[in-house]
């Protein structure tokens, strides 16, 4: 009897070891890939969406400067000035994906990531009044997408062009006064 006893116990032990044993893992390493509720991100998965960017922010470029070729503002001061913004933007999403490296350390990168953000809103402050075509629209839905990624990652707040890039999850090095109810990163 208390043979039966024992090993019913240690076999509900065992059973009860291999069900909670992959929770703990996930618990211990913050789940695979990315754990977007508390913005902790696997280096891969922002250097994976940084390449991404690049290769979204090339393709717009391209696309910008022929649909404006074919725009109204084509030969204005205008569209010199959209298309510089452009490219100051694919150049800051360039030095970003250079500076990223293999995803180890992004906070090497921050200073970067800060930038391409900073671009990024200004070009859809000037270039969204007048998206020339439903292709641009769609290409820089899907960048904005990449930048919230990039933003979550590094901490800093995106709104898509409409507010200003702050630093929300880095320490408060403005105002320490701050409540704490204010630091909270809410869900978009």
């Amino acid at each position: 009897m208390t043979n039966t006893r024992t090993f019913r116990f240690s076999l509900l032990a065992a059973a009860a070891l291999a069900l909670c044993l992959p929770v703990a893992a996930s618990a211990q390493w913050g789940g695979y890939g990315n754990d977007r509720n508390s913005g902790r991100y696997d280096g891969r998965y922002v250097r994976d969406s940084v390449h991404r960017l690049d290769r979204l922010a090339k393709d717009f470029e391209r696309d910008l400067d022929r649909a404006l070729d074919h725009s109204r503002v084509n030969g204005s001061r205008r569209e010199d000035q959209i298309n510089n913004v452009a490219h100051q933007f694919r150049d800051a999403v360039g030095d970003l994906k250079s500076r990223v490296g293999n995803g180890n350390d992004i906070n090497r990168s921050a200073n970067e990531a800060s930038r391409v953000l900073q671009q990024a809103q200004q070009l859809d402050r000037m270039a969204r009044p007048g998206w020339y075509d439903s292709r641009l629209s769609s290409e820089w839905s899907q960048i904005q997408q990449e930048l919230r990624t990039i933003s979550d990652a590094y901490g800093f707040r995106y709104n898509g062009g409409n507010g200003r890039n702050d630093d929300y999850r880095r320490d408060d090095r403005n105002n320490r006064n701050n409540d704490w109810w204010r630091r909270i990163p809410y869900p978009r």
